[in-house]
């Protein structure tokens, strides 16, 4: 799906505010069905909050970019899973 600029940017300010909260540890970019070879030359890399590249990638050459951002949870993401996994839940009310 192409994304219009105001979702990328709206993305992009999401990734920050989660980083600064520690629930996000880095973004990695998942190039789209057939990617250009600048978003497959991105495999494996991870960018921290502030220093996620916009997309399209300057280098990309595609009409319709479909590449997409993926988050990898930070250390505070991590804590609160683990605290949610060891709390009892609450009955039905």
């Amino acid at each position: 799906m192409h994304k219009t600029p105001k979702q990328i940017a709206r993305t992009l300010r999401a990734f920050r505010n989660a980083h600064r909260l520690g629930l996000l540890g880095s973004v990695h970019i998942s190039p789209g069905p057939v990617a250009c070879e600048a978003a497959r030359s991105q495999y494996g890399v991870q960018y921290l909050g502030n220093a996620v590249p916009r997309l399209p990638l300057a280098q990309c050459t595609r009409d319709h970019c479909e590449c997409e951002y993926v988050p990898v949870g930070g250390k505070q993401l991590r804590r609160l899973r683990v605290i949610g996994k060891s709390s009892p839940e609450l009955p039905p009310k």
